[in-house]
């Protein structure tokens, strides 16, 4: 499984934690959780104002005036207030502009809030709590470059800031910045040990670094914490990844198992995907039967059918089952001419079913591609001496052996086909060489059981054998040919 599925299992988990911080913005903004609401004591009157200036208590006034408006939601009067307020005021008070950026933030208008509060800090650096509203709005704007800024700012004032550590995780998961969301993460569980979702999302972050064991650790401590089953659902299908990254069949087919018993319906994406993956775990365990019925069932949701029906044909292949095989091998090759990997499976499956014309095309489209060419000259020789076209099978045989494949076979089949060329010398030589190479003692018996019987005719040249002579090696070609 390759990196591409952790990353879109990223991106789906990204857009729900979008969701969570657009939410937890819109309680800042609606709900009046906004920075310096506290600025004033309950009677409206400033809490540190000595001022007796008839102007600076009557922009005090109408900054109490405005905040209890904001409160009440009548957004236009407080910011009608705010903006009088601002308008009479000799100095720049940074309040003034903090309670403006509440309420552009709190009607949504996110650039003239932030305007107020960069005014405000401008104003009086103090005011550290800006920094987390102005970054969520940053947020909520896309411009992460300066949302990262102000959640730096806000977390040197306060480490532990859950909100804020959220929404910079999530804003290094939207740059495939792993390792610091990572941090920001484990941080968050250091707060909140006992938290479900974040075990998740730091199994996400290893997965996304290739720490497919440490991501398995963080998702089986998902489901301890986890109560919903729609949640440990995806963890299986999570868990089931891990293990195949980590070449763990066994438990990628109970993982996986546990998701497709657990699984909507409606996901036939992520279900054909298990199928699949459940399918090449069954190869590998060499369950071939089972991985059949998981491919068939990939193809029938759709997934990727024209590789899974590559893979149900190698499962097919080795069970024997060569002409469903070949339907499913062919598919593949229609829709990927150029793709090579199942030209040799397919040559095979043609060559079982005796369909010899066809195994000649896939077995020379493999020795032009290089593809397993001893394996490949080593068949087409055997084709070629069913055909009786010896001179033929010779030179596939000696390419063969050349290549070390299968070398005393070969070096025996191009005795039999020698053989029924009446070129006796050369016959006799090879059954003589693989009496010394062979470590096969039923081969090692053949061969010297033939090369004796030539060995007792008297070799002239264009003379021919005895018709019984060479029925008798042929019989003992034969039975040894079937034991390969």
């Amino acid at each position: 499984m390759n990196i591409s599925t952790g990353v879109e299992k990223i991106k789906k988990r990204k857009r729900f934690l979008a969701f969570l911080l657009s939410a937890m913005v819109t309680v800042y903004l609606i709900g009046g959780v906004l920075p310096y609401t506290h600025l004033f004591a309950n009677d409206g009157t400033p809490e540190d104002s000595s001022a007796e200036n008839p102007v600076i208590q009557n922009v005090y006034a109408l900054m109490a005036s405005g905040k209890e408006k904001l409160l009440n939601k009548d957004y236009q009067g407080a910011l009608d207030d705010i903006n009088t307020a601002i308008a009479l005021s000799e100095n720049d008070i940074a309040e003034l502009y903090v309670l403006r950026g509440n309420i552009n933030a709190s009607i949504y208008r996110y650039s003239s809030a932030i305007h107020d509060y960069t005014v405000a800090l401008s104003l009086d650096p103090s005011l550290t709590e800006i920094h987390e509203i102005r970054g969520h709005l940053y947020y909520e704007k896309k411009d992460y470059e300066n949302a990262l800024m102000d959640y730096d700012k806000a977390l040197q004032h306060n480490p532990n800031n859950r909100e804020v550590l959220l929404a910079r995780a999530n804003i290094y998961i939207s740059q495939e910045n792993y390792e610091y969301a990572l941090k920001d993460i484990n941080t968050l569980l250091e707060l909140e040990p006992e938290n479900g979702t974040l075990y998740t999302l730091s199994g996400d972050m290893h997965f996304a670094l290739g720490n497919y064991g440490k991501a398995l650790d963080s998702y089986i401590s998902a489901l301890d914490y986890l109560p919903d089953t729609e949640d440990k659902e995806k963890v299986y299908l999570a868990l089931g990844d891990c293990s195949f990254n980590l070449e763990q069949y066994e438990n990628t087919i109970e993982y996986y198992s546990k998701y497709l018993e657990t699984a909507d319906d409606n996901e036939k994406v992520d279900k054909g995907k298990v199928y699949f993956y459940r399918g090449v775990s069954h190869i590998q365990l060499e369950k071939y039967e089972e991985a059949v019925n998981d491919f068939s069932s990939a193809i029938e949701l759709s997934y990727q059918p024209e590789l899974s029906a590559f893979q149900r044909g190698l499962a097919y292949n080795t069970i024997n089952r060569y002409k469903e095989a070949i339907s499913d091998l062919e598919l593949f090759v229609n829709t990927y001419p150029n793709n090579s990997d199942p030209w040799i499976y397919l040559a095979l499956s043609y060559y079982n079913t005796g369909d010899y014309n066809k195994a000649i095309t896939y077995f020379e489209k493999c020795i032009n591609a290089n593809l397993m060419p001893g394996e490949s000259h080593y068949h087409l020789a055997t084709i070629y001496l069913k055909k009786k076209q010896y001179n033929k099978a010779i030179t596939h045989y000696t390419a063969s052996a050349n290549l070390n494949y299968q070398t005393d076979y070969s070096i025996f089949n191009r005795g039999v086909a020698y053989l029924n060329l009446n070129k006796i010398e050369q016959a006799k030589n090879d059954f003589q060489r693989v009496q010394k190479i062979t470590a096969n003692p039923d081969l090692k018996k053949s061969a010297k059981d033939a090369a004796n019987k030539l060995s007792k005719i008297n070799i002239q040249e264009n003379v021919k054998i005895e018709e019984n002579v060479k029925q008798n090696i042929q019989q003992n070609v034969q039975q040894q040919t079937k034991q390969q």
